[in-house]
This record gives structure tokens, sequence and C-alpha cells, in this order.
């Protein structure tokens, strides 16, 4: 049975009465039988409920005070946790605690006694633990009335607090050792002058042990140290004390679970009180209290003893004998000291022994303006430069005054001769700060209040979702953007704004601020446009050079149609003008006439497509049905050329967003390059491959041909402007392939064959990326 974190200590006495204490803080005791003989009656329920199930290890953890009695709580917390983390469901932990802060009757041990001998029957635990001098030397005491052959693993205590005998008989342990005169020499090493200390320590039994034991072993330095002892106190009185101690003193807090008046107290609370009042420095003895008001030193590790105590109870219970562990001592940390303590006592951290760690640390200022500074530095190297050789310190800040106003003349000049606009928006307010610049970009009147709205209303209704998630997500992820937009001016001009920006944290995070800059970019974009629109004429005298080349074929592909056409026309004619005309044939002549005119038709609109000039359209369409069209174009010319085209195109291919037109040209003039590297083999030797194929998020074109390869094998030489390997042409052609396919968002590249020739490979997204 597990006891809850947040129960209060239950402490036996007289049979069956239960005093409640919850928290250590001294609350009034609720007493009586039916308490008690509930919750007996509860264990045993619980108790057969558990037998029903899996038999569980089970555990008695027997405390020696509350539920907050630092640094035992600490001690048994770790424990506890260290303990169901490694066992799992597989422990059965119950807990009882003596409270020996409150009760140290031995009457009231003897009814605990009887208690936990009639609860034997039902639940006997396969291991004791009991964690505090007080419970080791009950559970030590009782041993042969309550747990003769139950393991015994005693923790959290000095090992002089138990027997010579303790450990003879299937028992282990695992505590502290401490150092009394280390206590002293640790003060002595950082505060040298120290004549007085004040010695903090409770009246409980525990504690009066311990007040015994220090007085003996700090016998040494009483020649030069005067102790004040305070274990006859109320903890009011000792606050006094320490609120005036003369000079050169310093405290030492051990113990303080009870005080002279018999009031129970929380150490840990109680240091803080002490260090609320005290006029002189603080040392203590464990871990935990580093951070609540100690200077710090070698201090014992209550929590990493809890944890090495469950890890040996793990052991136990998986049927190691507790009496084959040798008694283990968990000994202080190194050094180590609250950094805000030396700081309020001007404790000079070079008096702290070697290897010490310094804790609590307030950040310096590389730490809270790293930023700053990093920007500062760049105006200090040519400071740096302008004070070389001066040591009068009046002289230097005279330069770097001198030089950080050049610095910002020179950044604002520099602004001025770009067209930038500096800006910046608080995130949280909405409030905007806008340079004189940003106010002629966006014809914002000086002396008028702009906020983020008035941005808004300037920027073009169709870019303003653009801009304003771009804002969000910068002030979202902490980032930045670069995007391009258009604003649109009261007199109705259409203007394009490049705007980057970036977002600016305070140091605690909680203030954004987004720093930006803006710039006129319509001239740019203008000339973009015609750059755009010469590409396109490009394109277009690109694709005409070539329908030029393929004259002599496409003659021929609108010859053979129109001779049939003429053929069939006279045939009718002549059986017309017969007596009795075959009207069945005359229909199937028809029929051929129709068929081999929209044959024709079709090469004119082909050729008008791709004599026409227009715009960049991306539409999604079938790459297979382009091929076959194009092949279908150039048929003729390949039979003059002798050439074999063979086609392996790939079923179900997802549709590609291109320019129908454009992609044609593509395919012309590679195939028709294909035909001219095959020109010097032999006719039966001239073979053209075609092969689509599907990729991750991709459509493939493959051209291999069994030319003469690549010159010099140099597979980016070939798509160089006005590089050409033959007699005629201007070598543009494949560059301005490379263009159309890069402006579909693709890839085209060229790869050497394993025997002779090259493969030419286009790649197109099946989803052309969105414009930014």
């Amino acid at each position: 049975m597990r006891a809850s974190d947040n129960q209060s200590p239950v402490m036996w006495e007289n049979g069956c009465r239960a005093t409640r204490l919850p928290h250590g803080k001294g609350d009034r005791v609720a007493r009586g039988h039916k308490m008690a003989c509930s919750l007996v009656a509860i264990f045993f329920v619980l108790t057969a409920v558990g037998a029903a199930g899996s038999e569980p290890k089970r555990v008695l953890v027997v405390h020696s005070f509350g539920s907050v009695a630092p640094p035992f709580t600490t001690h048994s917390v770790a424990f506890e946790t260290e303990l169901v983390e490694k066992m799992g469901e597989r422990v059965d932990l119950d807990e009882v605690s003596l409270d020996m802060a409150r009760y140290a009757d031995p009457n009231l041990q003897e009814a605990l006694v009887e208690y936990l001998q009639k609860r034997q029957a039902h639940w006997q635990p396969d291991l004791v633990v009991p964690i505090g001098s007080p419970a080791g030397v009950f559970v030590e005491q009782y041993r042969d009335r309550l747990f003769p052959e139950t393991p015994i693993l005693y923790t959290g205590m000095d090992r002089r607090r138990l027997s010579p005998h303790a450990l003879e008989r299937n028992a282990a342990f695992i505590g502290e050792n401490f150092d009394g005169p280390g206590f002293i020499e640790d003060i002595l090493q950082i505060a040298p002058a120290t004549k007085n200390i004040a010695i903090v320590i409770g009246a409980s039994a525990v504690e009066q042990y311990w007040a015994t034991a220090f007085r003996k072993e700090f016998e040494p330095f009483t020649n030069r140290i005067n102790f004040i002892w305070l274990n006859d106190l109320s903890l009011d009185q000792m606050l006094e004390k320490t609120r005036a101690l003369p000079p050169d003193s310093y405290i030492f807090l051990i113990l303080l679970l009870r005080d002279a008046t018999g009031v129970t107290h929380n150490a840990d609370e109680a240091l803080q009180r002490i260090h609320a009042v005290a006029n002189a420095p603080i040392n203590g003895i464990f871990q935990h209290q580093l951070g609540l008001g100690i200077v710090g030193g070698r201090l014992y590790q209550a929590e990493l003893e809890g944890i090495e105590s469950a890890r040996t109870a793990v052991r136990i219970l998986h049927g190691e004998p507790a009496s084959s562990f040798l008694p283990k001592i968990v000994g202080p940390l190194s050094p180590r000291y609250d950094w805000r303590e030396l700081q309020r006592w001007k404790i000079d951290e070079k008096l702290l022994p070697p290897g010490s760690t310094v804790l609590y640390r307030t950040p310096g200022l590389w730490e809270q303006h790293r930023a700053l500074i990093i920007g500062g530095i760049s105006i200090c190297v040519v400071e740096t430069l302008l004070i070389a050789g001066l040591v009068v310190n009046r002289i230097r800040r005279r330069h770097a005054e001198l030089s950080l106003s050049e610095s910002e003349d020179r950044v604002a000049l520099a602004a001025d001769a770009a067209q930038l606009g500096v800006w910046e928006i608080d995130a949280a307010t909405n409030k905007v700060w806008v340079s004189d610049k940003v106010r002629d970009l966006f014809q914002i009147a000086s002396g008028t209040g702009v906020d983020y709205a008035a941005f808004h209303e300037r920027v073009h209704p169709d870019d303003q979702p653009l801009r304003d998630s771009a804002i969000k997500r910068a002030i979202e992820t902490k980032g930045g953007y670069e995007i391009e937009y258009r604003i649109l001016l009261p007199d109705g001009t259409v203007r394009w704004i490049s705007g980057r920006a970036r977002c600016m944290s305070d140091g605690d995070g909680r203030s954004t601020r987004l720093l930006g800059v803006s710039m006129d970019v319509t001239e740019r974009k203008q000339a973009e446009k015609e750059a755009m629109e010469q590409r396109d004429e490009l394109f277009h005298l690109s694709r005409v050079a070539t329908l030029g080349q393929l004259s002599g074929s496409l003659a021929h592909e609108l010859n053979q149609p129109l001779g049939i056409i003429l053929s069939n026309a006279q045939a009718a004619q002549h059986m017309l003008a017969g007596d009795a005309p075959d009207i069945p044939e005359l229909r199937e002549i028809l029929a051929d006439i129709v068929g081999e005119n929209l044959r024709a038709g079709e090469v004119i609109t082909r050729l008008r497509a791709l004599l026409k000039r227009g715009e960049t359209r991306l539409l999604p369409l079938a790459l297979n049905a382009i091929i076959e069209d194009v092949l279908h174009l150039l048929r003729s010319d390949l039979v003059a050329r002798g050439v074999t085209a063979e086609s392996k195109l790939a079923e179900r291919l997802p549709d590609v967003p291109v320019d129908e037109v454009q992609l044609q040209q593509v395919l012309l003039n590679i195939i028709t390059n294909a035909c001219d590297a095959m020109a010097e083999n032999p006719p039966g030797d001239r073979r053209l491959r075609i092969s689509t194929s599907a990729e991750s998020g991709a459509v493939c074109v493959s051209i291999e041909d069994q030319g003469r390869g690549l010159p010099n094998g140099d597979s980016s030489q070939i798509f160089e402007p006005f590089f050409t390997t033959k007699s005629h042409g201007l070598g543009i052609g494949l560059a301005i392939c490379r263009s159309i396919i890069a402006a579909h968002h693709g890839r085209l590249w060229a790869e050497p064959n394993k025997g002779r020739g090259v493969t030419l490979r286009i790649e197109l997204p099946v989803i052309a990326p969105a414009a930014s």
C-alpha cells in the first residue's frame, strides 16, 4: 500500500489512537479509536485486493520525521521515486512515521511496535528501510520483535548512530559520515577573518545528539573561534540573535526540526527566515539548501543517497542478501557556492577552494546583450584604428563619439544612396516607426501618425494577404521574410516594393519588434518584364528557325494529304461523268478526302501554334501526348534522314504544368540535334529512343541518340550559349531549351551513354512551385 505524497504522517500511540500531522506544521491532532480502526480496516481490504493479483515485493519505509522534514524528505522522495521507477508495479510500498521531532516518548514507540506486530500477520514486508537515525535506532532496537528475518537497509543517517552490531545480521547501510571539523574549515577557507560562529540547531533528541557530537569535534577551533550555541532558544529568539551578531561572524545551520520551546519547524523554511534577517553569512550541511540562503561548501547529497539506497534495495528485492553489501558512505560534493551570497557578503572568489563550482551567477553583459555587443564590435573595429596609441580616457571617448557619429552618417548615406526606407513595428502594440524615405515611398504626409493600418491601406488589395501572411509567420517563428509586393498610391499609381524584415526580441522574450527595410523596385520589375518579353521573342525566333530547317519535311507532310485529296477528287469527277456512278464508292472517296483534309489541317494547326507569339501559360497537360504530336510532326523529316524513332512512354503518367508550345519547341530542338549528331552513322545505325517515367514528384523524359557523343566528355559545355559542334547554326538552341525548362521549374541535363551517343534528360515537377 503506497502512502499518498500529500498524506500526513501518522504517529500511533496507546494502541489504536492516531495523531495526524499535516506537513509538520503543528495542526491540531485528530484522535480516536474509530479513526484508527477505520484505517486498519482499509488496510486489510486493500491487502486482500492486492493478494488477488500478482504478488509484488513489499517494502516498509520507516520515516524518522513527518512528511515535510528536510533533508529527510529529500532523501525519501528520491528513494521512493527511484525504487518505483526501477520496480514498477512489482513493488508494494508502505510508509510509517515516528515523527521524532514531536514525539520521542518510549511509550509512543511501544504503541507503534504493537501496531506493527498486529499487522505483520496480514502484511509481511520483504524489506524494511529506516530513513534517518531515529528510524534506524528504532528498527535496530525492536528488530527482534518486529523483523527478525526481514532484510534491513539503513539509510539517511550517520554510521555512528547505529551500534557496531547493527549490520551483522541480514542488513545493509548506505549513509553519510559528517565531517564536523571540515564544516568549520570550509567557513574559514572563504572567511578567514571569522571570529564568531553562531550554531543553529534544534532541541529534538537527534539534534541534541549532534549538538553534543559537534561540540566535541569543534574543540580544536575554540582557541580562535567563539562558538555561540543557539540550541536552547526558540526560533524567534534565534532570529533576534542572528540579526545582531558581532562583526566577523558566521552562521552555521546544522538542523532545526524542533526548537527549545517544543515547536516543530520545517528546516528549509527556518533557513529562509534566518537568511532574511541575518547580518552574517550562513552555511549549511546539505546540497538542497544551496539556493535557499547558504553560501556553500562541501555539501552532503541527500538526493543521491536516496537514489543509491533505492538501487541497493532493488538488488536485495531481487534476491541478493543484504549482508553481502559493504557499508557505503555517500560523501559530499565538490565545493559548490551560491554566487548571490558571495556577492552579498563580499566574499572574494579567489578564496574558494580549487575546483569549486559557482552557481546562480547573474548573466553578464555578453549574455544579456549579445546582439547589441556584436553590432557594437563592428563599430569598435573602426574605433580601435582611430584610438591606437591613445591612453587618455577623455580623448578615447571623444574619438569613439566621433567614430560613432561618422558611422551613423555613413549608414544614413548608404540608405539614402540605395533608396532604402527603414521601419520598425512593435508586434505587441502595432506601433510603427518609419524613416522619411518610407513616407516618400508610401506617400504618407510628414507629421501624420503612422500605424500598421496606414501601411496596410497602401498595399495592393491582391497582395495584402501575401504581405500579412509573411509578417505573421516572421513574428510567430521569430524569423524574417523577404517578399515583393505592389502598393497602390493615392493617385492610382502602382509601384513595386521589395521588403525585407527580421524579428528582434527583447532579452526577456516578451516583446517582439519587426525591423525591416523597403525599396522601390518598380524599374527593376519593368526591366524584368521587358527581359521576359525579349526572352519569349527569342524563344519564338528559335521556333521559327527550327521550323525553317524543317520546311522541306513539313511541306511533304502537307503535300501528301493534298495529293491524296486531289487524286480522290479527280476519281470522283470521273465516276460522276459516267452514266451510273457507284454511290458507295463515291462515299468512300469523299470520306478519304475529309480524312486527308483533317490530317493537313492538324499539321497547319501545329505550325500555327509553333509560329504564334504569346505569353508563357502553364497548364496541366499529358506529356506523352505532346511527345506523340512532335514525333508526328517530324515523321517526314525522320524518314528523310533515315532515323528510326522508338518511343517507350510510361502509362498513367500524371499531368505536368507546362506551356505546350514551348515544350514542343524543346523537343523539336533536341530531336533535330540528335538527328544531326547521327548524320555520319550508316543508315541502319541511326536510332533515336524516347522514353518517359514517373519519378518522386516529377516526370522525366529521356531522349537517347547514337551520335558522336559529348565533346571532351563535358556535359555542361553543350548548354553554353553560342557553343556548337556543327558547321552551321549559332549554338543557342540548347541554351534556349535549358532556359525554357528552368522557367518550368524543371531541369535539363546531358549524360554520356555507355557505348556511344548521349542521352538528354528533362525533369518536370508534377506541381509547379508557387510564385514568390
